[in-house]
């Protein structure tokens, strides 16, 4: 049982849903942002886990504490669609804005070599 009324349960889920985008863009930067680095860079998927899983417990924190479900469903709702978005911005290539499958190839670790 909520204890929200049923009109403030949508403006708290409406919140947490500002909640959830705030949090993408804290740990990710903008979209565009995204697009101009490497395509699937393991650094940006990284951040973009990180922003997945904190956001995960924002809403599952939010909605245990106001016995809210509909503050679930809409940050729940929120997570999945900007998890997906921030997932095709890491994948697109900066120079052609094409979507790049992620391979063996995508990144390059820096040689290291010892300073004689």
């Amino acid at each position: 049982m909520s204890i929200l009324k049923p009109e403030n349960s949508l403006i708290a889920g409406f919140a947490v849903v500002g909640l959830v985008i705030a949090n993408y863009n804290l740990h990710n930067g903008t979209g565009v942002g995204v697009r101009a680095t490497q395509a699937n860079h393991p650094l940006t998927k990284q951040a973009n886990n990180t922003a997945g899983w904190s956001s995960l417990i924002l809403v599952f924190g939010a909605s245990l504490l106001a016995k809210d479900a509909n503050i679930a469903i809409l940050g729940l709702a929120a997570v999945i669609v900007m998890h997906s978005a921030f997932l095709e911005h890491i994948a697109a290539d900066s120079e052609t804005g094409q979507v790049t499958a992620a391979g063996p190839a995508a990144y390059l670790p820096a040689q290291l070599s010892a300073v004689s």
